[in-house]
């Protein structure tokens, strides 16, 4: 009973943070997620929060990929019935590298770990699979982006 009545209360909490979640990504990464960012990566996610693309160009070993994660993970918990196709040339390169680092942070945020379900090519809120999700694609083909309507869409596009 006690462990119910704490996750109620996580979720109702969370439900109040959303609004401003919604406009200050770097807050939700770090009480939701528990990372803190480096300046451009703090830049990176405000600039998400107010345009609707964005492109980081940067070498290798930066931190892009945290990014891509946080920036997945924000995205799919603050707004409504997302679809989120995440990219990559090659798909060691998506689901060794992008996908295991969303699991990653997914699976240290007590909350998201409860609410979102994740899978070898998918993140799902739990109870709306079908509306709420992301999902992994190679971009190899453009077809294998065709297909992904609603009102709230991004596309993470790693590498």
């Amino acid at each position: 009973m006690k462990d119910n009545n704490l996750r109620t209360r996580r979720k109702e909490f969370f439900k109040e943070r959303i609004p401003r979640y919604r406009k200050d990504p770097v807050f939700f990464a770090k009480e939701v997620l528990l990372f803190e960012p480096d300046e451009w990566q703090k830049d990176a996610l405000m600039d998400l929060a107010g345009n609707s693309k964005v492109a980081i160009k940067s070498g290798q070993g930066v931190g892009k990929t945290s990014l891509e994660a946080v920036a997945l993970l924000w995205f799919l918990s603050c707004y409504p019935y997302p679809r989120i196709v995440a990219t990559a040339p090659t798909k060691q390169q998506l689901h060794d590298v992008l996908w295991s680092e969303i699991s990653k942070w997914m699976s240290r945020s007590p909350l998201l770990s409860k609410i979102l379900k994740w899978t070898k090519t998918y993140i799902y809120m739990v109870g709306n699979e079908k509306r709420w999700f992301a999902v992994a694609r190679t971009a190899i083909k453009p077809e294998n982006m065709q297909g992904f309507h609603e009102n709230k869409i991004m596309q993470a596009d790693g590498f």
